[in-house]
């Protein structure tokens, strides 16, 4: 794991805790929303099957920016993006026993980092924030 460390963290972010994802750390993450103004969410899928660490798909969503946030009003934002993060966190404990996770922070940003393993690898990585986040 400690390899994995060095790929993910930057110079200013310093490693909290890290395992195989439980329903306690899902329920930690949906309950953090709710200590911060502004949430992002990455989902990154490298499903190239000739070339695995190839990053070919990115989705991002956050506060007007992304699809999922168009049809809702601003002062509904932050509801809609805590829904998606608990919705999307819920589906991680599907695969439970083929995802990791990594929480890390910097001053400014707390990161939850999941990676799934399985029959591709998928990057689900939700920034929580009281700056907005781009």
């Amino acid at each position: 794991m400690n390899i994995i460390h060095e790929h993910l963290l930057s110079s200013e972010d310093k490693m909290i805790k890290s395992g195989q994802l439980d329903e306690k750390i899902v329920l930690e993450l949906k309950m953090t929303t709710a200590l911060f103004d502004y949430i992002q969410v990455v989902n990154n899928y490298y499903d190239d099957e000739d070339n695995p660490y190839f990053n070919n798909w990115t989705d991002i969503e956050g506060f007007g920016y992304g699809w999922a946030w168009m049809s809702f009003e601003e002062k509904d934002w932050h509801k809609m993006m805590a829904r998606m993060v608990s919705s999307e966190a819920d589906d991680l404990l599907k695969k439970e026993e083929k995802t990791l996770y990594y929480v890390y922070e910097n001053p400014t940003v707390k990161t939850y980092h999941f990676i799934t393993l399985d029959d591709w690898r998928t990057d689900m990585i939700v920034s929580l924030s009281n700056k907005e986040i781009y």
